[in-house]
């Protein structure tokens, strides 16, 4: 074996045939794949796929939902050194062609369940040369079109070798594909295992898989340790509580609407969850209050901040930490430098706001086909966030928010997250958002949006007297509007946009 195909992560699964052939790897309704069950299909599909043409450093598209083919499939990628680019399944036809376009695909497989979106991709203009593979009803005919031999990388796999893009959305409006190479990988899971993570460990993926807390957050960190990953098709809080009885599930990555939402259940309250030993929620700082809920159930939370260009671990914390340091999202991960710097890149004191940039093995080497914006995001070899944070005295972070975000009102700033979490610590919030607009004697003005829990009304003069002497009066939102939801995606994020059309709709 050459050194550097330590660091190939399609080879996971086969290491893991020494240990514990016989262990449930991935589970997904009625699909089950022992770790020599999963080890067999990632080399067949390997050799498949170099079969079909398929080289090294070529392009794979997944227009997939969360099952277990969409694992196999990444990691037979990376198997040979093809790059998969997993697919956002929300967007139109015409973004997504874009993406196909963009990363010079030469494959897409795809789910039957998406056979509208893509009756409209087929519309648009796309690369060439492309093939299609529809999974439900072909994939096994595609594994078992060549004889059962391990699939082999005709160069050797690497540290810096890519096996992943993952479209963000981009400053110009044009999404931008992250790369991350199988060292990417490798320190964002050692990350992971520093944090907690053990071998046998039964853990729930129900992020979605393009996206990297879903792939790199749920997935592969469990299956380079030996873990069993239970897979869901899509979040929906009544059957992942369902799931997590059933299989004894003992941890899962989510964000805070997601765990909000699953508290909202009528069956939270009598489901078994003694099977848990943390849950781990990212995207935004937790709420107190959603803290106490689970706390209740005997039940404790890891917290943490990253993104999808540090693949995606940055920060984490201990669970006994969640209830002495609400807000912040932890500490740098074991193998990630951390700063928070000012406009001339000097380090602020504590308390002090400034961006957070990172640095560490984790981190990308680049945009795809973005040189410019590669070089102005990766600065002096530090990531740079774009992110608004502080560090208190005991170096844990706390994130503000989006540094394009800031509302800047009557000439003091305000940063969206700030106020959000202090609205959220009211007993009768159950999610909120503040956006800037435009106002003429302040220039902005800071409105909120509230969702309150059910059963416990809410009103703005009761909010406004509970901010007093928790927030300073200008950081105070001029308005609030209540929903019975907030615009978020597929990660959870508030789609800021969907607000400023709710408020102009009025």
């Amino acid at each position: 074996m050459h050194a550097d195909e330590r660091f190939n992560l399609g080879r996971w699964p086969s290491l893991h045939v020494r240990w514990r052939p016989d262990q449930t790897a991935l589970v997904e309704g009625t699909t089950r794949r022992t770790y020599r069950e999963l080890a067999a299909r990632v080399d067949r599909l390997g050799y498949a796929l170099q079969a079909r043409g398929i080289q090294f450093g070529d392009r794979v598209a997944l227009l997939l939902p969360n099952r277990v083919e969409t694992v196999e499939l990444i990691l037979a990628c990376a198997r040979i050194g093809a790059i998969a680019v997993p697919l956002n399944f929300r967007l139109v036809p015409r973004e997504l062609a874009f993406m196909l376009r963009d990363s010079g695909a030469k494959l897409l497989f795809w789910d039957a369940s998406f056979q509208a979106l893509v009756d409209g991709l087929k519309a648009e203009e796309l690369p060439p040369d492309l093939a299609w593979v529809e999974i439900t009803a072909e994939l096994d005919a595609f594994a078992e079109s060549v004889p059962p031999l391990p699939a082999r990388p005709t160069q050797p796999v690497g540290e810096d070798t890519p096996h992943l893009i993952m479209y963000t959305a981009g400053t110009t409006g044009l999404p931008k594909g992250v790369v991350l190479t199988h060292g990417n990988t490798f320190w964002q899971t050692m990350n992971a295992v520093n944090l907690g993570i053990m071998p046998g460990v039964v853990g729930l993926a129900t992020l979605p898989l393009f996206h990297v807390g879903g792939l790199n957050g749920s997935v592969l960190p469990l299956l380079f340790i030996g873990g069993t990953v239970v897979i869901q098709r899509q979040f929906s809080p009544l059957e992942t509580l369902a799931l997590i009885q059933e299989h004894k599930v003992q941890g899962m990555v989510g964000v805070p609407a997601m765990f909000q939402m699953m508290a909202a259940m009528p069956t939270f309250a009598s489901a078994d969850l003694s099977s848990v030993i943390a849950f781990t929620s990212g995207g935004a700082p937790l709420p107190l209050h959603t803290i106490e809920l689970y706390r209740a159930r005997g039940i404790v939370f890891r917290q943490g901040y990253g993104l999808t260009e540090a693949a995606p671990g940055v920060t984490g914390m201990e669970p006994q930490d969640a209830y002495v340091k609400v807000g912040s999202v932890g500490r740098p991960c074991h193998h990630t430098e951390v700063r928070v710097v000012d406009e001339q890149d000097h380090d602020c004191p504590p308390g002090v706001s400034g961006e957070v940039i990172v640095r560490g093995p984790n981190i990308m080497p680049g945009y795809w086909n973005r040189p410019a914006e590669s070089a102005e995001t990766l600065r002096g070899g530090w990531l740079r966030t774009g992110d608004a944070g502080h560090f208190d005295a005991d170096g844990y972070l706390f994130v503000a928010g989006r540094i394009k975000e800031m509302i800047i009102t009557g000439g003091e700033n305000v940063y969206p997250a700030e106020v959000v979490n202090a609205l959220a610590e009211h007993p009768s919030v159950a999610d909120a958002a503040v956006i800037g607009m435009p106002d003429e004697k302040w220039g902005q003005r800071p409105v909120a949006f509230v969702v309150a829990w059910p059963g416990k009304p809410v009103d703005a003069a009761s909010l406004g007297g509970y901010l007093e002497g928790r927030l300073a009066r200008y950081k105070h939102p001029r308005e609030y509007h209540f929903v019975p939801v907030l615009p978020r995606n597929a990660t959870g994020k508030v789609v800021r946009g969907k607000l400023v059309e709710m408020l102009e709709g009025k």
